[in-house]
């Protein structure tokens, strides 16, 4: 009979421990809890002066704008993707656009403009050097436009340049023959001049391509800033240059500034700190190999491009 004595003094003795486990478990998950909750707190509080979860994007657009890239032309295909990426990365709560091109190809150009203006994040297109025809183009897709003062934009309008070298060839006893299935199915070939009906028909081309580009600039600009009315359009319709300055008196850009004010107001407009933003580059990478044989084509094009050109329409 002493066995079940034992056993029964024992049971008391074993659940004992276990109560006190339960009860202090209780209290260490209570404590986590609260660490958690303060911790939380702080975070709140510190990381948006510290700008940590949020950056400025920075995308630069350099270069004639082409659908394809050759020389120093931008493709745009690498900068749609660009602007994609810049898209699609949470971390990046507004972008800035660099943008030094003389302008380019008219299609190239309006798929930059629709793909900025498909970005769901305040966007600041910033002109250094140049933005002007095409690459003034591209920065109307932009929420707002910073230029340096001295920059050089505008050139809203078109052209067609074509050559004719029919002469040189005839001194040379050259003879080129075409055969067509139209009379203008050879318009704007370098052997031969122009007639007067092609002329015509490039010319309503040309007028159709730049009363677009109006309208587009016109659209993105009304009611931007209180300097820009359709008057400023029509005060430019030669398709002239001008100064940062003299297109910020017509509100064809917002304000005048350095990249960095322009990188500054872009924080303030995403909540950011615009005292002290932190900057996200998006470009492409490449390696080595790539990086020289781009630059060493960029210095062979630099001096092509200065001396020719094709036979197309743009926007430059």
């Amino acid at each position: 009979m002493r066995k079940p004595r034992e056993i029964e003094e024992i049971r008391p003795l074993a659940a004992e421990p276990a109560k006190r486990d339960g009860g202090s478990g209780t209290l260490r998950l209570i404590g986590i809890l609260v660490l958690v909750i303060l911790v939380g707190l702080v975070l709140l509080n510190v990381l948006p002066s510290v700008n940590i979860g949020g950056c400025v994007g920075v995308l630069e657009i350099s270069g004639p704008i082409s659908a394809s890239s050759s020389f120093n032309t931008v493709g745009t295909g690498v900068t749609l993707h660009l602007i994609e990426t810049a898209k699609d990365r949470p971390e990046i709560k507004s972008l800035v656009v660099l943008i030094n091109s003389p302008g380019g190809s008219v299609v190239a150009s309006k798929e930059v403009y629709y793909a900025l203006r498909d970005v769901n994040k305040p966007i600041t297109a910033y002109i250094g050097e140049i933005g002007a025809s095409g690459g003034y183009l591209a920065a109307v897709g932009a929420d707002k436009i910073y230029a340096d003062s001295a920059s050089i934009t505008g050139s809203i309008g078109a052209r067609a340049t074509f050559f004719d070298i029919s002469r040189l060839l005839n001194n040379t006893g050259i003879n080129a023959t075409t055969v067509k299935s139209g009379p203008m199915k050879d318009i704007g070939d370098i052997y031969r001049p122009i007639t007067e009906d092609e002329r015509a028909f490039l010319d309503k081309m040309v007028n159709e391509i730049v009363t677009e580009f109006r309208s587009i600039v016109h659209e993105s600009r009304n009611g931007k800033n209180n300097r820009y009315t359709f008057a400023s359009l029509e005060k430019v319709a030669d398709a002239r240059i001008l100064t940062g300055r003299q297109a910020y008196d017509l509100g064809l850009v917002d304000e005048l500034g350095t990249k960095k004010d322009a990188i500054k107001d872009s924080a303030k407009k995403a909540g950011l700190d615009p005292d002290n933003p932190q900057v996200c580059e998006v470009k492409a990478e490449r390696d080595l190999f790539s990086s020289l044989f781009s630059a060493m084509g960029n210095g062979i094009g630099e001096v092509l491009i200065q001396r020719l050109s094709v036979n197309d329409v743009k926007i430059s």
